[in-house]
């Protein structure tokens, strides 16, 4: 800048004015340049770091994602399980029970109605990306979206469950009051406590003959089905579009 400085104080000196103004121009110009240049250096600094924090929000996503994708897999197969031992209870509902093994049957009940479905996936990396303004960090405008929507599909997910739930708990209360609940602790295999023998009659699984208990276990294993084929099956394909979204953004 000195240079320039002096060059002009030496133009204005000789009385060359239209120089001077040329000269001057040509400062202002590089002067501008400068500035241009400046700036697409910051804003191609900024842009870096964005870049950075949206890769370390997206590895963040995938991690938790591809957990919850095992996670669902495992309640899907927990739910198969129980859908297969309640079919196979149901082959002995109706009038004049078939010749049962106390304990297969007992066996069957446990497999019908001792877990239940449950998903719930960890959240807390998409709660936080979504409530601190993150996602707008994301570029991928269809993964933005995918992860906003991804809260309500869950949400439709629960309350299916929810009702799979309060059905099954309907039908196990037939065995509840109708059955002998100690016995059923004696004699099958993974009762959690080693309960002494009942003194009442031993189960005769009348309940089985109940025409509403039928229903209520099949209305069960309709409902069960349902959020197998309806539910879950979306929200393990919608999950796992979410992942290759998230891995096609990941440098």
């Amino acid at each position: 800048m000195k240079i320039f400085r002096k060059q002009r104080f030496q133009l204005v000196a000789d009385n060359k004015v239209a120089k001077y103004l040329r000269y001057a121009i040509g400062e202002i110009l590089l002067v501008v340049i400068g500035i241009l240049i400046a700036l697409q250096v910051n804003n191609w600094n900024e842009h870096q770091k964005l870049k950075a924090s949206e890769q370390q929000v997206l590895k963040s996503l995938l991690k938790e994602f591809q957990n919850n994708q095992k996670l669902l897999e495992e309640t899907i197969l927990r739910n198969k399980e129980n859908l297969d031992a309640a079919q196979n209870l149901g082959k002995y509902t109706g009038p004049h029970l078939p010749p049962i093994n106390e304990k297969e049957l007992s066996q069957l009940m446990v497999g019908t109605f001792k877990y239940m479905v449950n998903y719930l996936p960890s959240m807390g990396t998409l709660y936080d990306v979504i409530n601190s303004g993150k996602l707008s960090l994301i570029s991928n405008q269809e993964l933005r979206s995918n992860l906003a929507a991804f809260e309500s599909v869950t949400d439709n997910v629960h309350r299916q469950e929810n009702d799979v739930k309060e059905e099954q708990n309907v039908a196990h209360d037939f065995f509840l009051s109708k059955g002998n609940f100690r016995r059923h602790l004696n004699v099958i295999d993974d009762a959690l406590i080693d309960p002494t023998p009942s003194r009442f009659p031993n189960n005769d699984f009348k309940f089985l003959e109940n025409p509403e208990f039928e229903n209520h276990l099949y209305y069960y294993i309709v409902m069960a089905a349902n959020l197998d084929k309806n539910f879950y099956a979306p929200l393990l394909a919608k999950q796992d579009f979410i992942i290759h979204l998230i891995q096609s953004e990941i440098h």
